[in-house]
């Protein structure tokens, strides 16, 4: 009993140290910011395979990041601006528009279209984590994922809220949060991704189980 309890301890504390570590490289990697797209691609997938399936080592995070690098970072450009226009018309309807204006309300919508960029590119970083496909089709298919899967999405975006408001309550999880957020919405991901992966596709990842 002893022993079972030992060795439930050690993995769970290995899992803990593994999930710093890929942080810890999304961090450092996502340091020049348009790099920021490669590092989430990577992270998602040392998530999926390291943490989650107990393959490989957290240095996956590196083979993803390096695989992933052209199409990752160029749809990372792409996403900031759009984060760029998004964010200027919040600015402008909030701030230089007067509040008696038709059009003041409009910032509610620019808001609510941020953040549903923001779950997108969720899902886009992680489908390229996980499949191999053209640069407009996998934008394509992860907007579409997002849509028809939304309740998904907005559990995704509630666990993330949820998330967000733990770490203000304690900062110090700041440090933890890309490995925290990134194991909060993996089971999401991958329900929704194993919906429409073909039944060979399922059968070699049981497999690789």
């Amino acid at each position: 009993m002893n022993k079972f309890f030992n060795n439930r301890l050690f993995d769970g504390i290995s899992k803990i140290t593994d999930i710093i570590l890929i942080g810890f490289y999304f961090i450092v990697c996502s340091l020049p910011i348009f790099t920021i797209g490669a590092s989430a691609t990577g992270l998602y997938y040392a998530t999926n395979k390291c943490i989650y399936r107990g393959r490989g080592y957290t240095t996956e995070f590196f083979h993803s990041f390096k695989e992933n690098f052209k199409q990752s970072t160029l749809s990372w450009l792409i996403f900031m601006a759009i984060f760029a226009i998004l964010g200027g018309d919040i600015y402008i309807t909030r701030h230089l528009i007067s509040p008696d204006s038709p059009f003041a309300a409009a910032s509610l919508f620019f808001l609510v279209l941020f953040v549903f960029t923001i779950i997108w590119a969720i899902y886009h970083f992680a489908y390229i984590a996980r499949f191999s496909n053209g640069f407009k089709e996998s934008f394509k298919v992860s907007a579409v994922f997002m849509v028809i899967n939304f309740g998904w999405s907005l559990v995704i975006l509630g666990e993330i809220i949820i998330l967000l408001l733990v770490m203000y309550r304690f900062p110090v999880l700041i440090l933890f949060s890309p490995g925290l957020i990134s194991c909060a919405i993996q089971p999401i991901l991958e329900k929704v991704f194993h919906k429409y992966m073909s039944e060979e596709d399922l059968q070699m990842e049981e497999e690789l189980r």
